[in-house]
């Protein structure tokens, strides 16, 4: 189909000038720092002279991509307001940059935060083992996010998703190759501006339509969309309190190596701006995150105030598009808000995707290219840096591919996958900080058991048919689905016999999954229940052999992983002897003066491998 089935002129205008305007601002500074002599440095890390407000505010967008925007009311629609709580993982994750991302990192002043393990270690192996698994770790989640918008374009548009996964890449290809850093953070803004801006619109819009915040809290809480708290320790459980403190506070302290988010700290003018720059990121991503997850209660109220679900009359083929397909019918009457949505949602796409390709720029610019190099001109390391952003654009495309393939919440899949792979690389870096007898051998056997550990473990989470699957809340009401599109332009294809449905084929395959919606022979659930009744029935908890391992919840699986490779790390270590003779102090930090102390003074001394004057942090 068309766009002009879906989208009003106006609407169009409005998404193409929210995509320009990233592109624009791209090309507008490139042309600026092509005034100053190319440098790598001034390339990757603006030349340390980056403002801590758009730093954050970068840091903010880059993490809330796609996946966010699209997957998180998804999930709150289908599974209720227990993620809420993830919210606290988040914060005590995300709070060990305060204890161990500055104090390490930023005093040293490097634009690969994997030059430390090689200072650390001795060792340029090690240095570019772990730059390869970071490529290969940030390629795959920017290919899940390019993946996730282009679903929800489909959606809204008609127009196939490969076209999106195309455009998109190549715009964040373009403006982040010639513009460097200064472009991404730039961009990062403007984008960011457009998100918060659709996000308040949808919210408050929403609600007036449905007839106030009251009555959207009175259509949520009897299906038990409300329900925040669960204590259950079960850790089959797919989110409990304890998963989403424990697993997913592991998985945001992960976050914390994280090569763009060292590479950001590294790039504003102090130390004090680096704190800053955390200060304000942390409590502004949970707003945003919060804010997001209200959609999915909103959306809900919404259609089942208009009695048409359409998850459950199969208006749409996946979870994830149920904001984009509520935004196309809540702003109808409003030309070029649709069109204001999409730019939105492309905007935390390209934020995202940018600033990965940029990081895998800096590092294989610093970690591969300059040691092999060592003659080579700023100008030509500069001229190879944005060639590594053009091939990273081209690999992503790839991924977006292959994750085309795999069904799950988009939340999952990235939860899932990558945490097989940033589980070892976390579990190094702890073991490097904290441990001084941690060896090489230690290392190497550390990444090789945790990978192939937690690509087996992602592998049969993702494909293994016999694990436990969690059910979904009741569906809206279908009654009035007629009815209801017999005074709309929405296009619906669909049956009233909720066990005859079947998903319309798209370019992308189906990933809502069956086995969630139906019952133990095979027939759909009615999904016309009344808000009383509770939760939909699941499908037969019957569990053999490895899949009760498979169904351990998905946020505890970069926890296990680096459980495990930390466990043989260590033992490895203390059985080889291939360590530095001597590890300077300053590449080390001390646990018990770094969590155990109440006062801020914590009488640490850090120094750079450059400058022996001490600094107290």
């Amino acid at each position: 189909m068309s766009m002009d089935n879906y989208l009003r002129s106006a609407d169009v205008a409005v998404l193409c000038g929210g995509i320009l305007a990233s592109l624009v601002v791209g090309v507008v500074y490139a042309v600026k720092e092509s005034r100053y002599e190319p440098s790598s440095f001034r390339y990757h890390r603006g030349g340390g002279k980056l403002n801590p407000f758009s730093v954050a505010v970068s840091l903010v967008v880059t993490f809330s991509s796609s996946i966010f925007y699209l997957g998180y009311p998804s999930e709150i629609y289908m599974y209720g307001s227990y993620f809420f709580m993830q919210n606290l993982g988040l914060m005590v994750g995300y709070l060990m940059m305060f204890y161990i991302t500055i104090p390490l990192f930023y005093p040293l002043q490097i634009t690969s935060v994997y030059e430390y393990l090689q200072m650390r270690h001795e060792s340029q192996r090690v240095r570019q083992m772990f730059m390869w698994l970071s490529n290969v770790r940030m390629l795959l989640y920017a290919g899940i996010v390019t993946f996730g918008v282009a679903i929800g374009m489909e959606g809204v548009t008609g127009i196939s998703a490969w076209i999106y996964v195309v455009v998109l890449t190549s715009i964040a290809v373009v403006y982040t190759s010639i513009g460097g850093i200064k472009a991404v953070v730039v961009t990062d803004v403007v984008q960011g501006v457009i998100m918060i801006a659709m996000i308040f619109a949808v919210l408050i819009y929403g609600c007036i339509r449905v007839g106030g915040l009251s009555t959207v809290i009175e259509i949520n809480r009897p299906t038990g969309r409300l329900r925040v708290f669960d204590f259950d320790p079960n850790p089959f459980k797919r989110h409990t309190f304890w998963t989403l403190l424990i697993g997913n506070g592991w998985m945001c302290a992960g976050t914390i190596f994280s090569p763009s988010l060292v590479l950001r700290l590294n790039s504003v003018r102090s130390i004090g701006d680096a704190r800053k720059v955390v200060a304000m990121s942390i409590p502004a991503f949970v707003i945003v995150q919060i804010l997001i997850m209200c959609e999915g209660l909103v959306a809900y109220a919404y259609f089942s105030q208009k009695g048409c679900d359409p998850i459950a009359s199969k208006q749409i083929s996946n979870p994830n598009q149920i904001i984009p397909y509520l935004v196309k019918d809540l702003f109808f009457d409003v030309p070029g808000i649709s069109g204001l949505y999409l730019a939105a949602l492309c905007s935390a796409s390209l934020s995202t995707i940018s600033s990965l390709l940029g990081s895998i720029s800096a590092i294989t610019s610093e970690d591969l290219i300059r040691p092999r190099l060592k003659e080579a001109s700023e100008k030509k390391l500069t001229q190879l840096s944005k060639l590594s952003v053009v091939l990273a654009g081209v690999v992503c495309i790839g991924i977006a591919i292959l994750i085309s393939h795999v069904k799950g919440p988009l939340f999952q899949i990235t939860g899932s996958i990558g945490g097989a792979v940033s589980g070892p690389i976390t579990s190094v870096f702890l073991l490097s900080i904290f441990v001084r007898c941690t060896t090489r051998k230690g290392i190497y056997t550390s990444i090789v058991v945790g990978g192939c550990f937690g690509m087996w473990m992602s592998l049969g989470y993702n494909f293994s048919p016999g694990r436990l699957q969690t059910a979904i809340l009741p569906l809206g009401p279908t009654d009035k689905c007629f009815s209801y599109h017999n005074t709309s332009l929405a296009r619906v294809n669909f049956t009233t016999t909720p066990t005859s449905v079947r998903l319309g084929n798209d370019s992308f395959d189906d990933h809502l999954h069956f086995d969630e919606l139906t019952s133990a022979n095979g027939t759909l659930f009615d999904t016309t229940l009344t808000p009383s009744k509770n939760i939909t029935p699941g499908i037969p908890q019957i569990v053999q052999g490895l899949d009760w391992l498979y169904s351990i919840s998905y946020l505890y699986f970069p926890l296990l992983i680096s459980i495990v490779s930390m466990c043989v790390g260590l033992i490895v270590s203390k059985l080889t002897d291939d360590r530095p003779v001597q590890v300077p102090e300053y590449l080390m930090l001390k646990l018990n003066v770094r969590f155990f102390k109440c006062l801020p003074n914590y009488g640490q001394l850090v120094r750079t491998h450059e400058d022996v004057s001490l600094q107290q942090i």
